[in-house]
């Protein structure tokens, strides 16, 4: 009866460890997500600034408006989550 146990012990280990790793994941995904959209929100800012027509920094400027109010709604769906331990 010992080796079914073992091996459930080691099952059971090894679902908690891809567990971890999933949660781990995750939370870096959540960082690299809020940080895409902080550099989107960078590069269109850029093509605001350099552009020299009013339909294209029209364009660029709403562009902005769009990837910073994601940044915002992604720090807020994502705050206390980054740092959780399990």
């Amino acid at each position: 009866m010992l080796p079914v146990y073992h091996i459930n012990w080691l099952k059971a280990r090894a679902r908690r460890d891809r567990w971890r790793e999933e949660v781990s994941l995750v939370r870096h995904e959540m960082l690299w997500t809020t940080l895409w959209f902080q550099y989107q929100k960078e590069i269109w800012e850029t093509q605001a600034l350099q552009s020299t027509e009013p339909g294209k920094e029209a364009y660029a400027s709403k562009q902005v408006e769009l990837w910073s109010d994601f940044t915002k709604k992604a720090g807020l769906m994502f705050q206390g989550k980054q740092m959780e331990c399990i």
